[in-house]
């Protein structure tokens, strides 16, 4: 006698209504998420200026490149300034606004529109970190972020720079290579500290490196490892254009997690 057939088992796993309504949670969080990276490529784009060829500015051949995160969802606040002031000197300054997305590259918009006011006022490099570090602190206190900023006088051929937080710049002379010495100065945003000044002579033929850490940091390579390597192979560069290609080129990764800023001078005769 056949056994009366047995009632058939419902398939483990979520009910199809709530399957639907995970998918469609996904969809949305993916478009939010796109959507905020495209308006944050537009407020880079609008704000940053971003140089295919290289130009000159007073006594310096200038060469800019920047290399976006290969996540899609980590763009971040990396920024310069090249500009020549009113009294004939060269701002230089690169900066690196903590975090990722929206916040990051608003961050990255206050604090570069702040610094290219403040130095018509022709204030030493520190005082407008100072400046910088005190904006951060009252402004955005959620966030922090790494600067370098200074003035190239082209007829004395000298740098003279402040920083707060950020990697040494590395000057080529010839063959040799080496990070400068950095003057006294904290992260923006952490603290109240005096920022102190250096200055650095030039000579023609000089070559120097400022960069956001994007180029040094993986999270298979220490800082402190990067920063060797790019010292090595800055070494006998012939001219900024090698110098941010070659950079880019043994230092740069399709895995990057950060973007990545290089501003390569060269000071001419």
């Amino acid at each position: 006698m056949a056994l009366p057939a047995q009632p058939s088992r419902p398939r483990r796993g979520a009910p199809p209504g709530r399957a639907v309504g995970a998918r469609a949670a996904q969809a949305s969080l993916a478009a939010e998420l796109a959507q905020e990276r495209h308006v944050t490529l537009e407020l880079q784009r609008a704000i940053l200026p971003l140089h295919d060829e290289p130009f000159d500015l007073p006594g310096l051949r200038t060469v800019v490149r920047y290399l976006p995160a290969s996540r899609a969802s980590r763009v971040g606040g990396d920024w310069y300034i090249t500009a020549e002031m009113p009294d004939g000197r060269v701002l230089l300054a690169i900066g690196d606004v903590a975090g990722h997305g929206l916040a990051a590259a608003a961050g990255m918009a206050r604090l570069r529109g702040a610094l290219a006011g403040l130095a018509i006022t022709g204030a030493a490099p520190e005082r407008l970190v100072g400046w910088l570090n005190a904006l951060v602190r009252h402004v955005s206190p959620e966030h922090t972020a790494s600067v370098i900023a200074g003035y190239f006088e082209p007829g004395a051929r000298t740098f003279t720079w402040a920083q707060a937080g950020h990697p040494p710049p590395v000057l080529v002379r010839g063959a040799f290579a080496a990070p400068l010495d950095p003057p006294a100065g904290i992260l923006l945003g952490a603290g109240e500290e005096p920022y102190e000044r250096a200055v650095t002579p030039l000579r023609p033929g000089d070559l120097l490196l400022l960069y956001s850490d994007g180029l040094l940091e993986r999270r298979d390579r220490p800082a402190d490892a990067g920063l060797a390597r790019l010292v090595a192979i800055a070494r006998g560069a012939a001219g900024p254009e090698q110098l941010a290609g070659t950079a880019l080129a043994a230092l740069g990764s399709a895995d990057a997690e950060d973007d990545t800023c290089l501003v390569a001078l060269g000071v001419l005769a």
